[in-house]
């Protein structure tokens, strides 16, 4: 298992967490790849302006809205980054994303002035750059592990109508493009762009399983 890696002078990643949400088919790359708008649902003003989204949230059935397009790798088609969506407070931002889906940092969000729409944090605050999530997708001949790096123009969560009796739902919108990389073939952990891919998607549905 690859301990770190470099990208075009990019960050090192910590050990790789194991995910299994995304569902590709292709021959190069093994699949790995989640009173107004919504009640406070029990939140506290010391959770902050996102206690409306902290939690854990569940997506509605098994199909999803985001496409990806990878034509080198002749990756295409429905693809769902995240099944699950953990949001915690957060520290430089209102919220971070700990599903562990991305790998570390993953993505900080906050909420804008209408309180109903959960932003990604552009630039990261942790690394000063695009908020990238980066996804190990299976591995190559050598037995390297292969990366998608996707990197958001916009991703947001906003938080839907109300319903009696049900859980609370959020939609989860977005565009991206990113970058596979694998080992340049020396097992030093130096990456390799191989293919440029796009990401984009406008209405996952999710719902609220539990919260602080």
């Amino acid at each position: 298992m690859d301990s770190q890696r470099s990208l075009c002078g990019g960050r090192s990643s910590g050990a790789i967490k194991r995910i299994g949400v995304l569902a590709l088919c292709a021959p190069c790359v093994l699949a790995a790849f989640a009173g107004g708008c919504g009640s406070d649902g029990g939140g506290s003003a010391s959770l902050g302006p996102a206690g409306k989204f902290l939690g854990r949230w569940e997506l509605d059935g098994t199909s999803s809205t985001f496409t990806i397009n990878c034509p080198a790798s002749m990756l295409a088609g429905a693809a769902a980054l995240w099944g699950e969506m953990v949001f915690e407070k957060g520290v430089l931002t209102d919220a971070t994303e700990t599903s562990g889906n991305c790998l570390p940092p993953g993505l900080a969000f906050d909420v804008d002035k209408t309180g109903v729409i959960l932003s990604v944090s552009n630039p990261d605050p942790y690394t000063g750059m695009a908020p990238v999530c980066s996804v190990p997708i299976g591995t190559d001949a050598g037995g390297h592990t292969v990366f998608l790096d996707m990197s958001f123009t916009a991703l947001d969560f906003t938080l839907l109508q109300t319903t009696a009796k049900q859980a609370p739902k959020a939609m989860l919108s977005g565009t991206g493009t990113g970058a596979i990389a694998q080992d340049d073939g020396t097992g030093t952990g130096n990456y390799v762009q191989v293919d440029t891919c796009t990401y984009s998607g406008t209405g996952d549905v999710y719902h609220r399983m539990s919260q602080p």
